[in-house]
């Protein structure tokens, strides 16, 4: 091949690979919510409209499965350009036995990863509490009464106002309970 066909060979495949990369063709947005899961996700709705912030109201996509991680009560899968996925285990521990309170922080903590794109917080209050709904092994933070190992840990105080006022805003003070 001649040196003039080389350059034209090479002008070629350099005017093709310059072709600007063409992004994925986004799905369409999908709503399928159970309707034993639809009153959490409706409240959050609620709650996060009184902080100001909007969600969508007909991208997101709720399954009862397994998710990919085998410890994981729920999980939140994002894509971009599709639509968020939340798989919800139908265990008795993560769902079928589950306090109302319990179910809703677990779809509020899957929703702040799914609509928030709050990552995990691993760190701890004062009295050593998590400090945020999204922490990543105790989505029963705001429980009224909870039994960890040894004898029960009852509050009367509700938890639930500092962990949704921390879940949509991530610098919230901490409150006084945990001092």
């Amino acid at each position: 091949m001649s040196s003039s066909n080389v350059f034209i060979v090479l002008a070629l495949f350099g005017l093709l690979s310059c072709q600007p990369r063409r992004e994925p063709t986004p799905e369409p947005k999908q709503y399928s919510v159970p309707a034993e899961v639809e009153p959490y996700v409706k409240a959050f709705r609620e709650v996060a409209q009184t902080y100001g912030q909007t969600v969508p109201a007909d991208n997101l996509i709720i399954t009862f499965g397994q998710p990919n991680r085998a410890d994981a009560c729920a999980q939140c899968t994002l894509a971009a350009g599709q639509t968020p996925r939340i798989t919800i285990k139908m265990e008795d521990l993560c769902w079928k036995n589950a306090s109302n309170a319990e179910r809703e922080a677990l779809v509020f903590h899957e929703l702040g990863h799914c609509w928030l794109k709050r990552d995990h917080r691993n760190d701890r209050l004062p009295n050593g509490a998590y400090a945020s709904l999204m922490n990543p092994d105790d989505v029963s933070v705001y429980a009224v009464c909870r039994y960890p190992i040894g004898e029960p840990v009852c509050d009367k105080r509700s938890r639930r106002p500092y962990y949704l006022d921390e879940l949509f805003n991530p610098a919230a003070p901490t409150p006084t309970w945990a001092r």
